[in-house]
């Protein structure tokens, strides 16, 4: 029996340190106040948005006019927590169902309605971003095998790393990592586990880490699998509420090539093969779900806009081929982010490739596997 010995690290090559934030939160937000850039009071602004609400699903907000953020949380209780569930009840008895107003909020930044950012997608990242540490044998900072503390940091910044889109999404990470010092008592108690948080949630975004001067490879394996889990959920599950609204009577499908891709993506998954990480995209025209219907005409199949219908024509090219061309063009810089943070997590990995599996359940084009993108970790860390 092969037994790893406790006192090394779980991965040599890791020996992360969290860099200090170049963004002083203490200093630049000194309120406790909830209130928009503009000034303006969280309930005025959900009022003035004729967003419906109700203030008990805000636990950690007072209800005055201009409501304070209340320390629901106690970081020393919550690293002790042994699991993701216990976790996950922990941060929801604090969160209530303020996590449902994101997505309404974020609606109003476009015409047809801005992707998923409820828990649909934060339970996504969390379990995605607990697997991939888990898969490496990693611990949250690198310096040891994965643990129960992994998986509820882990957790913690997976729910919680777009909860600054409450304020504003230019600077949504800035928020999330402020409201989180807001939120929680007792973080000097444990200051290492804390200041790993805020900068996994700080620097999660490419243009934050790129306008700071920020080096992801200087990052902890917290960082990198929030990031690698964050890039990797596309799909049906990020279409949000108001471009089912919009659907193809307002022209949701012909003006936001973003709802088009995710739409067409059925489920996003990854699988390491030898010497080689996959990230899986299933492919569908088919309607699946009823929440699909308005955007379809009628044929159980999703309306695709002129420029797939013309490729076709005038060329023969296939959807799933139209597709692979738009992803590749408008999600490169995504695809090699998220391919730069998952060879540092698993070292011996040589390739980042993103596959399509197109299952034709109509029998006409036939059934298909292409290659969207493939990285190699010289590609990735020359570039």
């Amino acid at each position: 029996m092969v037994t790893r010995s406790k006192s090394k690290p779980a991965n040599k090559r890791i020996k992360a340190k969290t860099p200090k934030d170049r963004t002083e939160l203490n200093s630049i937000y000194l309120s406790s106040h909830f209130v928009r850039p503009d000034k303006t009071p969280f309930w005025e602004f959900l009022k003035k948005t004729n967003i419906p609400y109700t203030k008990k699903h805000f636990p950690f907000l007072t209800y005055n006019v201009t409501p304070k953020i209340r320390q629901v949380f106690d970081f020393d209780e919550y690293v002790k927590i042994g699991s993701r569930g216990e976790a996950l009840s922990y941060l929801y008895n604090g969160f209530g169902k303020a996590l449902n107003y994101v997505g309404p909020v974020l609606d109003l930044e476009l015409e047809h309605g801005f992707n998923d950012h409820t828990d649909r997608h934060t339970l996504w990242v969390t379990q995605t971003g607990v697997e991939l540490l888990q898969r490496a044998g990693i611990s949250y900072d690198g310096e040891g095998h994965f643990d129960p503390k992994t998986e509820t940091m882990m957790t913690l910044v997976g729910m919680t790393h777009d909860l600054g889109n409450f304020f504003s999404r230019k600077e949504h990470s800035t928020y999330s990592a402020w409201l989180l010092t807001r939120l929680f008592s007792n973080t000097k108690k444990h200051p290492k586990e804390f200041e790993t948080v805020l900068h996994s949630i700080l620097f999660h975004e490419e243009p934050t880490l790129i306008n700071l001067g920020m080096d992801i490879e200087k990052g902890s394996p917290l960082q990198w699998a929030l990031v690698a889990a964050d890039k990797m959920h596309v799909g049906r599950e990020r279409v949000g509420g108001r471009s089912f609204e919009s659907g193809i009577a307002h022209g949701a499908l012909e003006d936001d090539i973003h709802i088009v891709l995710n739409s067409l993506i059925v489920r996003s998954s990854w699988h390491l093969g030898v010497r080689r990480f996959v990230w899986d995209l299933d492919f569908s025209v088919d309607q699946l779900e009823e929440k699909f219907k308005s955007f379809t005409t009628g044929n159980q199949r999703l309306y695709l806009p002129k420029f797939f219908q013309n490729m076709f024509i005038s060329k023969g090219t296939l959807y799933r081929e139209s597709f692979v061309k738009l992803f590749s063009d408008i999600y490169k810089n995504r695809m090699y982010l998220a391919a730069k943070c998952v060879f540092l997590l698993f070292p011996h990995i040589s390739e980042f490739v993103v596959e399509l599996s197109d299952n034709d359940t109509r029998s006409k084009v036939g059934s298909g596997k292409m290659t969207v993108l493939k990285l190699t970790r010289k590609q990735v860390f020359n570039s």
